[in-house]
């Protein structure tokens, strides 16, 4: 299959391409234009032709397909090597057995599935999505100290979906402590990132992204409706391929800023410009200790910090807290 058609098409949205033109764009002879197109057609695009207006993609295959997904990537380091599944137990898991492969074989892999069975949301929280209906996708590679720096890391998966999200749709993406990305305060995805203890100074790490594109309502439990939404919902007919390679090229550049000095500095600020966590009152655990306060202010290292009854002020870490409720109706997490 020949991406540099089928991306074209994609990013019509729908309407037609002259010929010519689509030739002229993807490099192509007008003889490898239509042996490209009736390839395109044996992978179950649907394709209209007209002497006049030209080509028109009016559908395309339900999957994603790691030819288009990873098009053009090769000068990159996230999804340098790009691999698409149907199922999968997580894509996490796909991610983390491909470690054993070592940085020069895996560091930057990016893998897709179309369902998973066991997706994995924070505090052992499942992520279920009919299939073809969300990005499902994890990548992975090396970073200085990554146990140490997953809050960090966390922060620019959020940023970094957000940012893909927007660069596809009309949409304003706010992002909820730690990792929910919301829209309008429901939410439309969220990040988990997973690093494990290894020797030496630089390790692997995951970052798990999950967004919602085409479920409608009733794909969602009927308890989570209020607080969960997707792209579909938002008024927005996203095209999961452009998606997903907006996603890599987000993480790409943003994971590049973080190992850069000052990089997660600026992660910081971008990230907590987008967050609708700031100013509320909610409640939140530990796991030991629940509290009630307004949040003041997202520490880098304490992660939350909340003004309690009687001004006093408490830190919580994000690794090991989260919200059990928010003054903010609709606003509570859910979904993953």
């Amino acid at each position: 299959m020949d991406a540099r058609i089928s991306l074209a098409l994609r990013a019509r949205r729908g309407a037609h391409v002259p010929s010519a033109t689509l030739a002229a764009e993807s490099g192509l002879t007008p003889a490898a234009l239509a042996e490209g197109l009736a390839e395109l057609a044996r992978r179950g695009f649907v394709l209209e032709e007209h002497p006049m207006l030209g080509v028109r993609l009016v559908a395309p295959p339900p999957g994603l397909a790691a030819e288009e997904v990873g098009w053009d990537r090769q000068a990159a380091r996230i999804g340098r090597r790009v691999r698409c599944v149907e199922t999968v137990t997580s894509t996490n898991d796909l991610a983390w057995d491909e470690v054993a492969a070592g940085p020069d074989a895996a560091d930057g892999l990016a893998v897709f599935a179309e369902f998973q069975w066991m997706g994995r949301g924070r505090r052992g929280n499942r992520w279920l999505a009919p299939a073809h209906s969300a990005v499902l996708a994890s990548v992975l590679f090396w970073t200085p100290e990554p146990q140490a720096r997953a809050a960090v890391l966390t922060r620019a998966g959020a940023l970094a979906a957000a940012e893909a999200i927007e660069d596809c749709c009309r949409l304003a993406v706010g992002i909820k402590w730690p990792n929910d990305l919301v829209v309008e305060d429901r939410k439309v995805g969220g990040v988990l990132v997973e690093a494990r203890p290894v020797p030496g100074h630089r390790g692997p790490v995951v970052i798990g992204t999950g967004l919602n594109c085409t479920q409608p309502a009733e794909a969602f439990p009927e308890d989570l409706r209020p607080r969960v939404t997707s792209l579909v919902l938002c008024g927005e007919e996203v095209d999961r391929t452009l998606l997903a390679r907006a996603l890599l090229a987000r993480l790409d550049r943003i994971v590049a800023m973080a190992e850069t000095p000052g990089g997660e500095a600026e992660i910081q600020t971008r990230a907590f410009e987008r967050c609708r966590t700031l100013g509320r009152r909610i409640t939140l655990t530990d796991g030991r200790v629940t509290c009630t306060g307004e949040v003041l202010h997202l520490d880098p290292d304490y992660g939350i910090v909340l003004r309690l009854p009687e001004g006093v002020i408490g830190r919580f870490p994000a690794m090991t807290s989260h919200v059990v409720a928010d003054g903010d109706p609709g606003a509570s997490g859910g979904g993953g």
